[in-house]
């Protein structure tokens, strides 16, 4: 059984490694997707270079984001930095899982973050399809960063 504690910089560890559900693209996905982002990119729902429809690149995208909630409870966090590489084509009826682990975490003007690497990989056959990493601030447990408080005390003075 997996025991949820809440997120925070000392329970984060260099080296931890995370793993998301599976999740398998539907063609409603794809659909609700496009409809979301406000992009009906033909490629989507006709033909495309790459032989039959593909998914908009970034459908998984919080996928890798999720893969903390397989351990932590995650109140709130702001994303400092997130890059992506696109290596192959996601398609409707791939089932995808994502494996991350934590590669850094530092203290940068009294503010924690965390950064992760991840691949994203189609089940079936372990083809890696997306990859990259992405820098998250963690939030006190208080939810306010100690200039944030001394900021509203000296405004309401």
């Amino acid at each position: 059984m997996v025991e949820f504690k809440t997120i925070s910089y000392e329970a984060v560890t260099v080296g931890e490694e995370f793993m998301s559900d599976d999740f398998l693209i539907k063609p409603e996905d794809v659909e609700t997707f496009a409809y979301a982002v406000d992009d009906h990119h033909p490629w989507y729902f006709k033909e495309s270079p790459f032989g039959g429809t593909i998914a908009h690149p970034v459908l998984l995208g919080n996928q890798a984001l999720l893969m903390r909630h397989s351990r932590y409870i995650v109140p709130a966090g702001l994303h400092a930095k997130m890059q992506f590489e696109f290596v192959e084509p996601l398609r409707v009826g791939m089932r995808v899982r994502s494996h991350g682990k934590v590669i850094d975490k530092y203290e940068r003007r009294g503010r924690h973050y965390m950064v992760t690497q991840f691949e994203t990989r189609e089940e079936d056959t372990g083809t890696v399809l997306t990859r990259g990493q992405f820098t998250q601030m963690i939030f006190p447990e208080s939810g306010v960063h100690l200039e944030t408080t001394n900021r509203q005390g000296a405004a309401g003075r």
